[in-house]
């Protein structure tokens, strides 16, 4: 197997990658997740994909991405070239109906219309009745199902569509790791799939693609497990220019709170036909990376492209550079695992830097611990040993995590230190000559508020 990049690959999974040989050499190049466009599938695809997936690896990550809000050109039968006017209108025979029913109530004259993702651009310039009659801007060939964008307006969405109810309720059936908010406005659509999901163990990833999500950001941070910065709709709704800029401030706010963060979109676009990347798409993944992303995304390059294994020991090499020069960067706030934890962590860290340990092991479940260490990006290795098959494949999002399940884990300390420190021995991760700070809970029964780091050799530990 190649060496993996601590930054973790999230591709899309779709009929370019549908095959088990595709799906493996996918894995093995550095796909830690599998995502599924729920755009594009329905319950027995997503059932078909998870079980195929689990088949292949029981470590990958299945994330489900939501459809969302997303507005649409609804029945156009073949493609129309846009030029001089165009018209919205659900009336037959006025114009180009959209999937957003009384658009009409919402804009207002010199309301900017981005069409098939900001390639077409219209103005309004008069209401009358249901009809929004546009002087085209920027024209070109309008296809069905194409997007339609309205920057700077709220419009009256729903907290979740039912389409979007079903497919969370989906993900929780089958066993899915992650669910993907797409469009998320405010917190409280986040707590509405928190509703949906309840008990079960699927965490949430908040999509960033508009304005109104970037307004209410931290709170939308506060109620997620982790945030995608989705750049397409987000480069469409807000200022393309500003997107950069935006990439390096939510990074920043989502490490400080030591939640992980995917970086996506068209990160290696020209490979949905290409062999090689772009030298621009090069620089993009190496400054997301240098940037701090836990994780960063590959689209259409690995659902429809042309050369998805391709893509991703691209992304891999790509990664593995930027990280050569990377040092690691001690963040400041707190992540609510506790003043006491988060100080460990920090030191930890320095420890990393400043001494001749080799890794970091941590003993927990708890993706607060782990993301309090690894938000500070450490140089070495962070081990995770759990015995919760579901808590490996969610912590392995972090970036420069390394997980291993452990059936078994004793509850007595000294016990699961040395079957973890044995169980990452076997894997050939660790020399015996090394040494390893250990993360876990106290030693005093029933204290679980304490937190111990330990310092140790890897053959003391085995002896």
């Amino acid at each position: 197997m190649n060496k993996l990049a601590k930054t973790k690959i999230v591709a899309t999974i779709g009929p370019s990658s549908w095959s088990d040989e595709i799906l493996t050499k996918m894995h093995n190049s550095g796909m830690s997740f599998a995502r599924i466009n729920a755009s594009f599938a329905k319950y027995d695809e997503l059932k078909r994909v998870a079980d195929q997936i689990r088949n292949i690896s029981p470590r990958i990550s299945l994330v489900l991405d939501t459809q969302g809000t997303k507005i649409r050109v609804k029945g156009l039968e073949r493609e129309i070239e846009v030029k001089d006017t165009f018209t919205i209108s659900p009336i037959p025979g006025h114009g180009v109906d959209v999937t957003y029913p009384n658009l009409h109530e919402n804009v207002v004259v010199n309301s900017k219309i981005l069409l098939d993702d900001g390639n077409i651009e219209v103005v309004v310039k008069k209401i009358e009745n249901q009809d929004i009659i546009c002087d085209v801007i920027q024209g070109g060939i309008l296809k069905p199902g194409k997007t339609v964008n309205i920057p700077a307006l709220n419009l009256k969405f729903p907290t979740l569509t039912e389409k979007d109810r079903e497919d969370i309720l989906n993900a929780k059936k089958i066993g899915y790791d992650y669910v993907c908010l797409s469009f998320a406005r405010n917190k409280n659509d986040v707590l509405a799939v928190k509703e949906i999901l309840g008990d079960a163990k699927v965490k949430i990833i908040s999509k960033i693609e508009n304005q109104e999500g970037l307004d209410n950001f931290d709170d939308i941070l506060s109620e997620s497990d982790a945030i995608m910065i989705a750049r397409g709709d987000l480069g469409v709704e807000t200022p393309l220019e500003q997107v950069p800029i935006m990439q390096k401030r939510m990074i920043y706010k989502c490490r400080s709170v030591g939640k992980p963060v995917i970086v996506a979109t068209q990160m290696l676009e020209s490979m949905r036909e290409n062999i090689r990347p772009t030298r621009a798409e090069v620089s993009d993944v190496a400054n997301a990376v240098m940037d701090g992303a836990d994780a960063v995304m590959l689209s259409a390059e690995t659902s429809t492209g042309k050369h998805p294994v391709e893509a991703i020991q691209y992304m891999n090499k790509i990664a593995l550079s930027a990280e050569e020069v990377m040092q690691a960067s001690p963040i400041y706030g707190s992540t609510g695992a506790g003043e006491y934890i988060d100080a460990i962590a920090k030191n930890v860290c320095y420890l990393s830097e400043n001494t001749d340990i080799k890794s970091i092991t941590v003993l927990s479940d708890s993706p607060r611990t782990v993301g309090s260490i690894t938000r500070h990006r450490p140089n070495v290795p962070v081990y995770v040993v759990s015995s919760s098959i579901e808590d490996i494949r969610q912590n392995n999002l972090f970036r420069g995590v390394k997980t291993f399940y452990l059936q078994d884990l004793p509850d007595d300390r000294d016990e699961a230190i040395s079957k973890a420190i044995e169980c990452i021995y076997t894997y050939g991760e660790l020399d015996l000559s090394d040494k390893t700070a250990i993360i876990t809970g106290s030693s005093i029964k029933n204290n679980n508020m304490d937190t111990i780091l330990e310092v140790l050799s890897i053959k003391k530990i085995l002896d």
